[in-house]
């Protein structure tokens, strides 16, 4: 995409690349960006985001879906994966504890340090088991959603082919309604 002007307004991209403002809001939040606000709580892309969004807009055009996009993405380094949420408060920093060379005192590290390893340690798992429980989930209902739309589809076929069969049983019906004299007599009488 030409980048005209150093920032855009979300109306302004979304004229641009000819998609809703909503559709702006979606990207950004599926593939996790942060757009930038102005003064007044605007949204600005700048051209480095305009262009993504433009990516993301070109490969949806070409069929892609949402987890494909990420995961090209996150190959080219276009996006990098979040990091994991870690309080402040939870991080290990070893420079701010003193630590003397009494064998109390190391031993009293080692334990605190394990202890803040632990919790740092469990709440990634929590973390990570809450990220693929949602995933599972997203991942159930698209494929419910793809098996709907398959089942509606096999549906509108088979309503085709038994309209044609019954079309077909009638029209046999109308041309044998005298019964076997009837044919008898059209044979003989040719």
């Amino acid at each position: 995409m030409e980048i005209l002007k150093e920032r855009y307004s979300i109306t302004e991209l979304s004229k641009r690349l000819s998609v809703t403002d909503h559709a702006l809001r979606y990207y950004e939040r599926e593939f996790n960006i942060n757009i930038p606000k102005d003064k007044r709580g605007r949204r600005y892309y700048t051209p480095e985001l305009a262009n993504i969004m433009y990516q993301i807009k070109t490969m949806r055009d070409d069929g892609l879906e949402i987890k494909a996009i990420k995961k090209i993405f996150l190959e080219e380094n276009v996006l990098s994966e979040p990091p994991p949420v870690v309080n402040e408060t939870e991080a290990v920093s070893i420079s701010h504890m003193q630590v003397n060379n009494t064998a109390i005192e190391i031993k009293q590290f080692f334990k605190e340090f394990e202890e803040q390893l632990t919790n740092n340690f469990s709440l990634e798992v929590t973390c990570a088991r809450e990220h693929l429980s949602n995933e599972i989930s997203k991942t159930k209902l698209e494929l419910g959603a793809y098996f709907d739309n398959n089942i509606r589809k096999l549906e509108g076929k088979l309503d085709k082919h038994f309209e044609n069969v019954d079309q077909s049983i009638g029209m046999w019906r109308e041309r044998n309604k005298g019964g076997i004299f009837k044919r008898l007599k059209q044979i003989v009488f040719k």
